[in-house]
């Protein structure tokens, strides 16, 4: 497998798997409107903070890099964001979603951009 290069924009958010609860890194890489996830690894949710993984607030559409494994979790390559409290999380293309990080219940709406919180990675 090719290895992407990242440009110096890149910065790592906090996802939350739908299905173990467990937190993990994604790797972004801003690419025009798009934020494009390249990456995701597993990781405790107090090293992503000492890491700065919080720290940015960017927007943008979701794309997919060719080499992105999906959830470290649960394999999932598809993902939402909650609208309560920001968390990007595992889907697995169910209507009705519940958010892992925060409970908020709701159903699933398509959007042209979101809104994320990273930092460091």
């Amino acid at each position: 497998m090719d290895i992407t290069r990242l440009s110096q924009n890149a910065f790592a958010v906090v996802g939350t798997c739908e299905e173990t609860k467990k937190p993990f890194g994604i790797t972004v890489d801003p690419e025009r409107n798009n934020l494009k996830f390249v990456w995701a690894f597993k990781i405790d949710k107090e090293k992503a903070h000492r890491e700065g993984f919080d720290k940015r607030n960017v927007r943008g559409g979701i794309t997919y890099d060719v080499n992105f494994p999906g959830c470290p979790h649960c394999g999932a390559k598809q993902f939402y964001v909650c609208g309560n409290c920001n968390s990007v999380n595992c889907y697995h293309g169910q209507k009705h979603v519940t958010c892992p990080s925060c409970g908020m219940q709701g159903e699933i709406q398509t959007v042209e951009s979101i809104d994320l919180r990273g930092g460091g990675y």
